[in-house]
């Protein structure tokens, strides 16, 4: 067997495969033309559908001709920056591609708030559902059944359900965050934008991969990817990763570490070309995770005065699993906070030349089975252990049509059709018996659909001048069935505990009726643009996004709480401009952006007025927890990027976000004076406080930037790398009520450095690196969710580590 076909055979037995950072090594932007970011609306114009349909066939590049995109020499015609045809679409879409990806160590989409301007994105109470926000625009959403308002796109494949995004970015191509309103020349429609996510194409030359990262907590990341030709039209590409260890948090009582990461994943790639004008990908990914939970540490305890205190640490927490919990949960009795999550998906892709257009078709199936136990009050104390069980099929198929350029090349068109089917269950138990005395487990199933439309037309009024217009119709219909709540009483007497030992005799239940919700509404785009030099484009935009209902599925006790929220919808008001300088060694990118914000879907609270012996048509009298929508808010702001070459070898980069955000209109639940008035009265009563005005608490300023220097030949085949970075964020106040100084998340900056030594034909690397390297003690979120204590979640401490690897 020869070597080739030994290593070979080896990826599919290794159990750590490739590396998107090894790939970074390779040329960015070979091959693009088959495996193009979905476009935006001037990307219409600037569509080549020719050369997308025919990747194999020779064509001209910058004057060389190029039989395939692997025997490009891009060392000798490259343009300073990444990313330069993006310069001349209309937009402020945020570009990274997989070098910086590396350096700044993104390894999931958590990550990516340090590098992208007014973007955040947060773990819900250590769980591993993440919630996006960008511009000010997002939803909070726990247990993960509602649609995000910033959808997030693997190869083109929409994820509806924001915790199937949460695993391992590895093998990537490229990342693009686009903020506004989408929709309107692919998948779905939404508010907040969307983060689309490209991994590595297969390639038309054998290639292969090792690199191994390893830091201090024994954190270690092993990756792999192989990729090359199995006949002259159709090509694979095999790509993995695994990530261990770096605990860091701690048992307060016994100091058993928690946090370790154990996680795997995998990803298979086919590419066909069975004629010059059709091309198929299939694409299969994998991804298991056993990993410690994000343990959270304590700010303020509300239910025991014993708990008064604060950690002094914030890397401390604490635990203590109630066996019986275990026992009615599945779980080992000896379990630390941890996750068991398995998500895989599989996407059939293809295009065909149709003579008056390109055909585009996406199929997909994704599921995820997500098991993980929490301990949201940090404590031993038992009021706010949590174990969500939860299985999520999501079905999606579209269709979408690129047209060929008409009058003379000025008319440019672009038009699908989008269509998912959702099904899922949940299941959330909560141990409060050292709070209530009891077990609690609320469960649902959603089944739900949508089925969008889209349009978009552009045309050059002028050959500088360019007008487009986009229309998106989105139905999407939604259930809540089997909505049930049980509680489960445990005592501590022999007498009771064998009475109560199998729960059948202690347990309470009720179930809700079905509801639904549809949403049937139109989005809409116009943008005009002006190429005012060949390395200035000016442009403005008016959209409208909308983002479906849905329903609250945390903890249902009354009829009220399954009744849908509205849909949110934003008018977005933006200008910006793209430049250029000094042949091409200054870039600067800046837009000005304003969001009139409508029904914005909060989780918050709302009053049954009356006595809780007396039940209502609405349930039992009471104040309880539940998304409601917020009439009318107000964001806006600024975002810059700059990029320069100031001299040979030496980039500078540089992110500047500024968001100013704040409701118009919303009353809000007064907790405080309901349960003052319900202890002197006995009867619940609705006082509500205005937050007219009020800040929405977003950060007000995020930055991040980085330095990078190449040194002159070293021993003539060698060279070296100094890079730093850092990242600051301001002051968060992450929930209401606002004005207690509770929740305040407090700014902090982060620093980074780097130091690299690679051959100039760029086969291996060797890296030495450090992540906050002023070993910033730092909070990412605070929260109350599902618990009586106020607790936060530490961001990272310092890592110091190597990385070496191999690329053949």
């Amino acid at each position: 067997m020869s070597f080739r076909n030994s290593l070979t055979a080896f990826v599919f037995l290794s159990t750590s495969l490739s590396t998107a950072a090894l790939a970074s090594t390779l040329p960015q932007d070979r091959g693009g033309l088959r495996h193009r970011q979905a476009p935006t609306h001037n990307q219409i114009r600037s569509a080549t559908p020719t050369s997308a349909r025919a990747p194999s066939s020779a064509r001209k590049i910058r004057g060389i001709n190029a039989t395939t995109p692997e025997e490009l020499d891009v060392r000798a015609h490259a343009l300073p920056f990444h990313f330069n045809k993006e310069q001349h679409q209309a937009g402020s879409t945020t570009f990274l591609n997989a070098q910086t990806l590396q350096e700044r160590h993104v390894t999931n989409v958590l990550d990516l708030q340090q590098l992208v301007p007014n973007l955040t994105i947060q773990s819900e109470g250590g769980s591993s559902a993440p919630s996006f926000y960008l511009r000010g625009i997002g939803m909070q959403d726990y247990t993960q059944n509602n649609m995000p308002s910033v959808m997030t796109y693997f190869d083109d494949v929409a994820f509806p359900i924001a915790s199937m995004s949460s695993g391992m970015m590895f093998d990537v191509h490229s990342v693009a965050v686009e903020a506004g309103p989408v929709g309107f020349t692919h998948g779905l429609a939404d508010t907040g934008g969307e983060v689309r996510i490209e991994s590595n194409a297969p390639t038309k030359k054998f290639h292969y991969g090792i690199n191994e990262d390893l830091a201090t907590r024994y954190r270690s990341k092993t990756t792999l990817y192989v990729s090359g030709p199995i006949t002259s039209n159709l090509q694979y590409r095999i790509a993995g990763q695994t990530a261990q260890g770096g605990a860091f948090r701690f048992n307060r009582e016994t100091g058993q570490k928690v946090g370790d990461a154990n996680v795997g994943a995998l990803r298979g790639r086919l590419s066909w070309q069975p004629d010059t004008k059709t091309n198929i990908d299939l694409i299969g990914s994998w991804s298991m995770d056993r990993s410690d939970a994000a343990a959270s540490t304590l700010l303020q305890d509300f239910s025991n005065p014993a708990h008064a205190g604060r950690d002094s640490n914030i890397y401390e927490t604490g635990w203590s699993l109630n066996p019986n919990f275990a026992k009615l949960v599945g779980i080992s009795p000896n379990s630390v906070p941890s996750y068991n999550n398995v998500t895989w998906n599989i996407a059939l892709k293809g295009q065909r030349d149709l003579g008056f257009a390109t055909v585009k078709s996406i199929s997909s199936f994704s599921q995820q089975q997500r098991h993980e136990y929490v301990d949201r009050d940090a404590l031993s104390y038992r009021s706010g252990d949590t174990y969500f069980a939860g299985n999520t099929n999501v079905f999606s198929q579209e269709v979408r049509f690129e047209g060929h350029p008409l009058l003379q090349g000025r008319f440019h068109w672009l038009a699908g059709l989008y269509y998912n089917r959702v099904r899922s269950f949940g299941a959330n138990w909560f141990d409060m018996t050292d709070y209530t005395g009891y077990f609690r487990d609320t469960e649902h199933r959603q089944p739900q659909q949508n089925f969008s439309q889209y349009a978009t037309v552009s045309y050059d009024i002028t050959k500088k001048l360019n007008f487009s217009f986009s229309l998106e119709h989105q139905s999407d219909d939604r259930q809540l069935t089997g909505d049930r709540i049980s509680q489960y009483y445990f005592q501590n007497t022999a007498a009771q505990l064998k009475q109560c030992g199998d729960y059948t005799n202690c347990t309470t239940s009720r179930s809700y009726s079905t509801h639904g919700a549809l949403t049937n509404q139109f989005s809409g785009k116009v943008n005009l643009s002006y190429q005012i030099q060949p390395n200035i484009l000016a442009y403005a935009s008016i959209s409208r996004g909308v983002k479906p209902g849905g329903f609250a599925t945390n903890t249902t006790v009354s009829e009220v709480q399954v009744q849908p929220f509205k849909p949110e919808w934003v008018m977005t008001y933006e200008v910006g401009t793209k430049t250029e300088f000094f042949n091409h060694k200054l870039r600067i990118n800046g837009s000005l952006f304003y969001n009139q914000y409508h029904d914005k879907q909060m989780l918050g609270s709302i009053v049954i007025p009356g006595s809780p012996t007396v039940a209502t048509g609405l349930g039992i009298p009471g104040m309880y927890s539940m998304y409601v929508n917020v009439p009318r808010s107000t964001t806006w702001g600024t975002e810059v990027s700059i990029a320069a070459h100031p001299v040979r070898g030496l980039t500078l980069s540089q992110n500047i976000g500024y968001l100013r955000s704040q409701y118009n209109d919303y009353q809000q639940t007064n907790q405080q004076a309901v349960s003052s008035h319900y202890a002197s009265t006995g009867q619940y009563a609705s006082y509500l406080t205005s937050f007219d005005g009020a800040d929405m608490g977003m950060p007000k300023l995020t930055l991040s930037g980085s330095a990078s220097y190449d040194t002159r030949p070293v021993w003539h085949d060698y060279k070296v790398n100094f890079e730093v970075n850092y990242s600051y964020r301001t002051m968060q106040d992450s929930l209401q009520p606002r004005g207690t100084g509770l929740y305040i998340v407090p700014s902090y900056f982060l620093l980074g450095a780097s130091v690299s030594f690679r051959p100039l034909n760029n086969r291996w690397f060797v890296t030495a690196y450090a992540s906050n390297l002023t070993g910033r003690r730092y909070i990412d979120v605070v929260s109350t969710i599902a618990t009586t204590s106020l607790t936060a979640l530490s961001g990272d401490p310092r890592f110091v580590g190597g990385r070496f690897g191999f690329d053949f």
